[in-house]
């Protein structure tokens, strides 16, 4: 009675039964039912680059570095970049941040100017 009036038990219930026929005609032979997980995307443009500088240490060169390229990428995958980069900012410790001159309020302000951009 639980599953019947619970949303999320409703919807596990509907996840399990759509994997158990899934899974079922995948063991009778259909080769019409496959599950099917999406390739790995390749990475945005220069982010290689910036990982490298990450890797380095290099945390005031890589933040110099995205301003300076976005005109030089579209503006979707400039702002995917920048999301990537802020996120690995802001997973250094304190200390590391403090030591390249980075606080959380530029980096605050750098996801408001991304946030900023998607919106137009």
């Amino acid at each position: 009675m639980a599953e019947e009036t619970d949303f999320l038990l409703r919807q596990i219930k509907g996840i399990a039964g759509s994997m158990g026929y899934i899974l079922g005609k995948r063991a009778e032979g259909d080769p019409e039912s496959a599950v099917i997980f999406p390739a790995d995307k390749p990475p945005l443009p220069y982010q290689e680059s910036f990982r490298k500088m990450l890797t380095e240490e290099d945390y005031q060169g890589a933040l110099s570095k995205f301003l300076k390229i976005q005109y030089a990428m579209e503006t979707d995958e400039y702002v995917k970049l920048g999301l990537w980069l802020y996120d690995a900012l802001t997973r250094l410790t304190p200390e590391k941040r403090a030591a390249a001159g980075i606080t959380m309020a530029d980096l605050q302000k750098g996801l408001d100017r991304l946030a900023d951009m998607e919106g137009e």
